[in-house]
């Protein structure tokens, strides 16, 4: 609490009551004090009472302090006594206020006499509103292909009460760079209202379309005037200009993606058959940007490896073909066959290295169907800005693979015996999966602690990558290590029908289509 000592024995002495009087004639208090101690002096000494109450003047009992009206008695010999007012704290500003304390006789209520019978107190506001100002004090660029620009306008130094500001779009002086209002951007006008401790608030102003205008780069002005209440400020740069551009990198892709219809176009004209022409032949490229990029020696070396397969998807039909849906549906069905292929090719290679056909499965087999999964979730890691299309691609080829698989079976047995029951033995598919759980479960664990430390499930630091990495790899590793050690005998327990239960049980063979021969 502050107090400007005006002091009643600096009044002459004709002034002052001969009684009783203030020991200071003028307060000074801050409105988070909380209460103001108010001196009264009994100047005889005597036992006596005075009645003190407050007045208002700007500042009104209720809303800026409390009102005080009782009875100060003092005893025999005690000379100065305090009373308390107490002041209200908000969070509104306002200028300076005053209201006063008034000594009155307690018998006839008339004021008593005197210049030091009445003291005046001022709150003084200790509320900051703050000041108003672009966050961006740079010209702002708005990317035309986006239609619209967000300026953001940030309230500093103090966020008490509410504030408010107005803003209005301005066209600037003709030029050769001048955006038009109504041509190039939507003229607009409105106010800000900030509430008591916000400090952020976005105007938003529409960027208008011309597709006649290949490259934009016009500018126009944003003004903010007017901030109320009194206290608050606007920032000393209260106008900023604003640079409609064109945004390179979607231009770019718009150019890439018109050459690719293009040249979709031009393979219309075509025949099916000029796809093998085109699969055998060598020759430099055009990038996004339209450059020509030559051949690389590992261009050449990919082409003679991949060729085969170039030429034997060259029987997938053109794109135009029957709008698209020949394409897709041959290119599922070799996608198919291609897959079944790799599997009887791994489990021909399994077999000549005298390898069960559950450790097949889960390295050859896996390996060869799941390799083109993870490059995929590798292209679209570094393509996407979020982890998203990486690992939901991962999770969403396996659910393929699992519901798929499952329900082909199925379907294949009722087709084929659909009067018959349809059993597989589990053999150490208990095993397996409580094993694939619990690596599943270190995983998902990993990435989030990843989320938690790192921000997020991808990329971080070279030590955190390398980190993740090796921990993942290990997870598989110890998966296919403890199921190859499980299907060779070494870890024993009962985890289901396996190839000893079924010689053991030779009646199961007759109800299990499925069921491994004897050896």
């Amino acid at each position: 609490m502050k107090k400007e000592h005006a002091h009643a024995e600096g009044l002459d002495e004709k002034e002052k009551n001969p009684d009783f009087g203030f020991k200071c004639l003028h307060y000074s208090v801050s409105e988070a004090s909380g209460s103001i101690a108010v001196c009264i002096i009994n100047k005889k000494g005597t036992a006596c009472s005075i009645r003190a109450q407050t007045i208002d003047a700007e500042a009104k009992a209720g809303e800026d302090y409390q009102a005080f009206d009782d009875i100060v008695k003092f005893t025999s010999g005690e000379k100065q006594k305090f009373i308390h007012v107490k002041i209200e704290d908000d969070e509104n500003w306002e200028p300076d206020e005053d209201f006063f304390i008034q000594l009155i006789n307690p018998d006839t209520d008339d004021h008593l006499e005197g210049k030091d019978t009445r003291t005046r107190i001022t709150i003084i506001d200790d509320d900051k509103p703050g000041q108003i100002a672009f966050k961006d004090q740079k010209a702002i660029k708005a990317v035309a292909s986006e239609g619209k620009v967000e300026v953001e306008i940030i309230r500093k130094n103090g966020s008490d009460g509410i504030v408010t500001v107005e803003f209005e779009t301005i066209q600037l002086d003709q030029s050769e760079h001048t955006a038009t209002s109504g041509l190039d951007y939507e003229y607009t006008v409105g106010k800000l209202t900030f509430g008591p401790g916000e400090t952020n608030q976005v105007i938003t102003i529409k960027i208008l379309d011309r597709p006649e205008v290949d490259v934009r780069d016009e500018s126009f002005g944003l003004q903010l005037s007017n901030c109320k209440p009194e206290g608050a400020k606007l920032s000393k740069k209260a106008f900023c200009v604003i640079n409609i551009v064109t945004d390179e990198e979607t231009k770019k892709k718009q150019q890439a993606l018109d050459q690719l219809l293009k040249k979709i176009e031009d393979e219309e004209e075509t025949t099916w058959g000029s796809q093998f022409i085109k699969s055998c032949m060598l020759h430099p490229t055009k990038n996004e940007d339209g450059d020509i990029e030559d051949i690389e020696p590992m261009d050449g070396l990919m082409h003679f490896l991949c060729i085969g397969w170039k030429l034997l998807f060259s029987f997938v039909p053109p794109p135009h073909y029957a709008g698209g849906w020949a394409t897709f549906i041959v290119s599922l069905v070799f996608i198919g066959c291609l897959t079944a292929v790799v599997g009887e090719f791994a489990n021909l290679f399994g077999c000549v290295l005298g390898v069960k056909p559950s450790v097949t499965a889960i390295t050859f087999v896996a390996l060869g169907t799941s390799l083109p999964d993870t490059f995929a979730s590798m292209v679209a890691a570094r393509q996407e800005k979020y982890a998203d299309s990486a690992i939901g691609n991962v999770t969403g080829s396996n659910s393929v693979n699992v519901f798929l698989g499952l329900g082909l079976s199925w379907v294949t047995a009722i087709i084929i015996k659909p009067d018959k029951p349809y059993y597989v033995p589990g053999g150490a598919l208990g095993f397996s999966v409580a094993l694939f759980i619990a690596c599943a479960v270190c995983c998902v664990i990993i990435l989030l602690v990843r989320r938690s430390v790192v921000g997020g499930e991808l990329g971080g630091s070279p030590a955190g990558r390398t980190g993740s990495m090796i921990a993942l790899i290990g997870l598989w590793l110890i998966y296919i290590i403890f199921s190859i050690l499980q299907a060779y005998g070494v870890i024993k327990g009962k985890f289901g029908i396996n190839d000893e239960f079924l010689l053991a049980h030779p009646e199961w063979y007759g109800k299990c289509y499925s069921a491994p021969a004897a050896e």
